[in-house]
């Protein structure tokens, strides 16, 4: 996997320097509990549905079904902790337009904080039939889900390539000189000239 066009998000690189902070330099250091205590998080199961619960400031708790399994429980782990991390309010009382946004927001910070960029380089010599079960192993997710970060990279990517060829053609200079003038003069024919 080749991740040299990739580019890092704004929130990939602030992720990633958190995530630094704390040692974690393989998919093997990701803990839960580790990466909760940068953010000061506190992690609680119980057997309700997974939500995120905290007050700017004061608290922050991540309720996590105590019946999922642990993959199950990294990728809603993820995803709640975008809440407290990137979110204001309350959704019980907000429009449903808004909380489908945040929901939205916490799928990508999901992708990005359980499968950091940075630390995907360690795979670069895995075989490509092999790379998806080898991550979801290695990052302790299920094999759709690496599919799904796979391709968000494999999109982002493409699009810098495609943003590199506009810009080199955006840069060529295309010189006319006299014989070029000439010949497509020629081409044209004096009746073709004469309706311009």
């Amino acid at each position: 996997m080749d991740l040299s066009r990739y580019k890092p998000t704004e929130l990939e690189k602030w992720l990633e320097k958190e995530y630094r902070s704390i040692g974690i330099e393989y998919a093997s250091d990701m803990d839960l509990d580790l990466i909760a205590s940068i953010f000061d998080v506190e992690i609680r199961t119980y057997a309700g549905p997974s939500f995120a619960e905290w007050k700017e400031d004061e608290y922050s708790f991540i309720f996590l079904n105590g019946y999922l399994d642990q993959r199950q429980r990294r990728e809603v782990f993820f995803h709640e902790l975008c809440h407290p991390l990137q979110h204001v309010g309350r959704q019980e009382i907000m429009p449903q337009s808004f909380i489908e946004l945040q929901e939205i927001q916490a799928k990508h910070f999901q992708h990005y904080a359980a499968m950091p960029s940075y630390l995907l380089e360690e795979f670069k010599n895995v075989s490509p039939s092999l790379l998806v079960k080898v991550m979801a192993e290695e990052f302790c997710l299920s094999e759709r889900f690496v599919q799904n970060r796979l391709t968000q990279i494999q999109m982002r990517v493409q699009n810098a390539q495609y943003e590199e060829k506009l810009l080199r053609r955006r840069n060529m200079k295309i010189t006319i000189d006299d014989d070029h003038v000439r010949r497509v003069m020629a081409e044209l024919g004096p009746k073709q000239l004469e309706g311009a």
